[in-house]
């Protein structure tokens, strides 16, 4: 009997010891957990962002962002003794690559946080195995409202494209005074989630009835001579464009053309930069002057200067635009958790460190996360068209307010 118990246990320990081994998500060092892509002097990150291709205006700054932080970082001796590396995908804005690049990160790379994904379609579309798989993604360059939701291991930062239109509302009935609205909207994550906003605030707001007509539009759309005639027949006195780039600058063409020049228009944060005026502007010349945009970042000469500093030292051919303070930001939130985190580095370490996240030292004015709390940035300002030395550029219009 005695030699059958001792048997029993022996396998009941061996079961034990190869169940434990069986874990290559993480290592033991010490007594401390570390959580693949961790090491004693190093923490291996990974994103992907559009590198080639027409988009790649929107991702060439942002990436460079990002890498500014993390080499200023490392140079003053990295967090807690560990230095930063960043791995860079490249998935020219396409879904099915956003995907392979995201899966080569965890499985073959075996990072240890997925930092700054950029683009809505890659990042929705790639938001199950990295809920599956749990490891911590921080800031995504997308306001797809579904990220709010997805789970302990998303961090966003970015205000979500929801409650963004929400707060749009407030902006078309507190400061711009409409009576008659047109929403033209791409018929996609993006602009759906922004109409629906939209009209929930207006709901709240007890102003549904300004809402004249709601106009879609497909994302890869050229000609938006439809759209806009539709628009025009509202004779209304806002329209909200919830599209990005191409689209947005082809939909001002169109106003152009159809003489409706005079009618105040307001768009979504994803075109708050001086590079979409510069796409927009040259077949837009008088639509432009009207447009008005929504931001969330509270840039100030003294929040920018480290990175400027930091760019003009390792990218001084690359901009500094809302790009590229999205790619810092992205850095800076990341960075942020891993400091609270010190050396309790496993993915779960991590995790209970952002919960505890009440970050205000950078461009954005507060960044904090709380047990099953992950709306983001929640305070916006508008801004507007102002020609400066023969160049268009927005200037802040309004104070930063959210939607209560």
């Amino acid at each position: 009997m005695a030699k059958r118990i001792i048997a029993i246990m022996l396998i009941l320990m061996l079961t034990i010891s190869m169940a434990a081994c069986g874990n290559d998500s993480s290592e033991t060092s010490g007594e401390k957990e570390l959580a693949q892509g961790v090491s004693e002097d190093n923490v291996k990150i990974g994103t992907v962002a559009v590198q080639s291709g027409p988009l790649s205006f929107i991702g060439a700054p942002y990436v460079a962002g990002m890498e500014a932080y993390f080499k200023t970082i490392n140079k003053d001796g990295g967090v807690n003794g560990r230095e930063i590396e960043l791995l860079k995908k490249d998935d020219e804005f396409k879904p099915d690559k956003s995907v392979q690049a995201i899966e080569s990160l965890i499985f073959d790379e075996e990072v240890f946080a997925v930092v700054g994904h950029l683009g809505t379609p890659g990042v929705v579309a790639s938001e199950e195995i990295i809920k599956e798989e749990g490891i911590p993604s921080v800031y995504f360059g997308s306001g797809a409202a579904s990220l709010t939701e997805a789970g302990e291991n998303f961090f966003p930062v970015q205000p979500n494209y929801l409650y963004e239109g929400k707060l749009m509302s407030k902006f078309a009935v507190e400061e711009f005074n409409a009576e008659d609205v047109v929403v033209i909207y791409q018929n996609d994550d993006v602009g759906n989630d922004g109409l629906e906003g939209f009209k929930t605030g207006l709901d709240e707001l007890d102003k549904k009835d300004i809402l004249k007509a709601e106009i879609p539009f497909g994302a890869s759309d050229t000609d938006f001579t439809v759209p806009i005639q539709k628009a025009k027949e509202q004779d209304p006195d806002l329209i909200i464009i919830y599209g990005l780039s191409t689209g947005a600058a082809g939909i001002l063409k169109n106003m152009e053309n159809a003489g409706m020049t005079d009618v105040d228009s307001l768009t979504t944060y994803s075109n708050a930069d001086a590079s979409f005026l510069e796409v927009a502007a040259p077949a837009a010349e008088k639509a432009i002057k009207n447009l008005h945009v929504m931001g969330w970042l509270e840039v100030t000469e003294e929040s920018l200067q480290p990175l400027m500093d930091a760019m003009k030292e390792y990218y001084p051919d690359t901009p500094i635009n809302s790009y590229t303070m999205a790619g810092w930001v992205a850095g800076e939130t990341f960075v942020a958790g891993l400091k609270k985190a010190e050396d309790n580095l496993s993915w779960d370490g991590y995790i209970e460190a952002m919960n505890g996240l009440n970050y205000t030292e950078g461009l954005a004015s507060e960044i904090s996360y709380s047990e099953g709390e992950r709306e983001g940035v929640t305070q916006m300002a508008v801004s507007e068209v102002v020609e400066e030395n023969g160049s268009y550029q927005f200037k802040q219009m309004t104070d930063f307010m959210e939607f209560k």
